[in-house]
């Protein structure tokens, strides 16, 4: 009887080491597929902005801005990320990574926590001679030695309605200036320009200086040297004394009985406006400045006004502006429906013999009460409250630079001191308006505006909310107790 046939072997060893071979070559081609993909993606990538409305997403305008980046700007978002501005931190590191991956080369972004890394905190505030100052959460920007910083807190509009109705003693923030500011400090700190504003003083103006009284304008000096860069100091106009060459901008803040500019002082502002000039007129009181505005067509009333209306009227001559105007200063205000403060001013209008020749200065109204406006005299009606005049070059004038002359004039001074410019609109306002007096380059003045916070209130019934109690503590946990138990006899099944 012959012995059982031995099993086949099915493979060959060599069979079977070829087909390792084989496995281990697929795999190694497969990965550098990966890689090569991976690589080319690096380079030729698109991203997509699922949300219209993100706070993340890049304007036109800041692409444009960052494409011309030749210099190396260093960011540094020097928080607490998870202290009292955590909201602000988290929205401004979102949006500085944006502007990080759309310029590698020249924007680098980082984070220096105060808390945690004390000594290199310390060495970083003495580095650019800020160890004195109280507010810890900033953003500042580098180039090339020059240095711009924001505060945490200024990167947030306020939206103050509950809290002036008396609802609520909580003041929500409504949107984020973040885009508005960072794009404005990398094109300024990676292109220096020098900038000088003089504020008028000598007949009792408000105080560029005084930061104790709540009259002061200390807080529109620092948006002119923080925010904007801009160089000021204070100039009397009497006897000999001139108007600076290196104005680019004269502020005047009529708010005080001291005594009327002199003629020889009106020809001197004259002067300085015919050629080329920029001016900031914010007239609570009659200063003599109103014949000088008048040749430009500008007209000052003496009595003053308040809106009657309830929606606007915020008591003891305060209110809110009922309409906004479009123009390159207001339509970021005009997006995002942030009216102005105004206290008790008076009526700023254009002429009605005003010129409308070719060249003739272009008066544009920015604000103005609603139908329920009512002077001092009791006549109601819409009382335009600030303007704002431009002229291009004029032929046979001296303009420097071949700028043309621009004003923005306000029959109120109190609405920009200490105690009112942080109030709604106000303070972006006042940014507003002196990059456009100034002629900065149009970055803020273009599309850039406040993205709003939304913020979400969900409101349950009691039952409602013992519905979803359940869901949560028996409803979830028994579905998987259920799938798993489903699972188990088809297992023993």
């Amino acid at each position: 009887m012959s012995a059982p046939d031995s099993p086949k072997q099915s493979f060959s060893n060599g069979r079977r080491w070829l087909n390792w071979l084989n496995t281990l070559l697929a795999v190694a081609a497969f990965l550098a597929l990966v890689v090569m993909a991976n690589y080319l993606a690096g380079g030729h990538f698109k991203r997509l902005q699922m949300d219209r409305d993100s706070a993340f997403k890049l304007s036109e305008q800041t692409l444009r801005v960052l494409d011309s980046l030749t210099n190396d700007v260093d960011v540094t978002l020097f928080f607490e990320p998870h202290g009292a501005n955590e909201e602000i931190y988290r929205l401004a590191s979102g949006l500085l990574a944006e502007y990080q991956q759309a310029c590698p080369r020249h924007v680098r972004v980082r984070t220096l926590d105060y808390d945690r890394e004390v000594g290199a905190a310390k060495e970083f505030l003495a580095k650019h001679s800020l160890s004195g100052l109280k507010e810890k959460d900033f953003v500042l920007f580098e180039s090339g030695g020059h240095i711009k910083l924001v505060y945490g807190k200024d990167l947030a509009d306020y939206d103050f309605s509950e809290l002036i109705a008396g609802r609520s003693q909580y003041v929500r923030r409504s949107a984020f200036l973040g885009e508005l500011y960072f794009t404005e400090d990398i094109h300024d700190v990676s292109n220096p320009r020098l900038l000088k504003a003089y504020f008028l003083y000598g007949h009792g103006e408000n105080d560029p200086e005084d930061n104790k009284e709540k009259t002061g304008y200390s807080k529109l000096a620092a948006i002119l040297k923080d925010e904007l860069d801009c160089d000021w100091e204070k100039v009397a106009l009497h006897g000999t004394n001139a108007i600076p060459a290196d104005c680019q901008l004269l502020i005047v803040a009529a708010s005080a009985r001291e005594g009327k500019m002199t003629d020889d002082e009106l020809a001197k502002i004259a002067a300085y406006l015919k050629q080329g000039g920029r001016m900031l007129a914010v007239l609570t009181v009659r200063s003599g400045l109103e014949s000088v505005l008048a040749k430009w067509g500008v007209g000052v009333g003496d009595s003053r006004v308040v809106d009657v209306d309830k929606n606007f009227n915020l008591g003891e001559g305060t209110f809110l502006t009922a309409k906004l105007m479009p123009h390159s200063i207001m339509d970021p205000l005009v997006s995002e429906k942030m009216p102005l403060l105004m206290v008790f001013p008076r009526p700023v209008y254009e002429l009605e013999n005003q010129s409308k020749m070719p060249g003739a200065p272009e008066i544009t109204v920015l604000a103005a009460t609603s139908s329920q406006g009512m002077n001092e005299a009791r006549q109601a009606g819409v009382f335009p409250l600030l303007v704002a005049v431009e002229q291009g070059g004029i032929q046979g004038v001296n303009s420097p630079g071949g700028r043309g002359t621009r004003l923005v004039v306000a029959g109120d001074s109190d609405f920009l001191d200490d105690q009112a410019i942080d109030s709604v609109g106000n303070h972006f306002f006042a940014q507003l308006a002196l990059n456009w007096l100034l002629q900065r380059p149009q970055i803020m003045l273009s599309g850039l505006g406040p993205r709003p916070i939304k913020e979400y209130k969900l409101y349950m019934t009691h039952a409602q909310t013992q519905a979803i109690r359940w869901l949560f503590l028996a409803g979830l946990p028994g579905g998987v107790l259920f799938l798993g138990g489903l699972v188990w006899l088809r297992r023993r099944s």
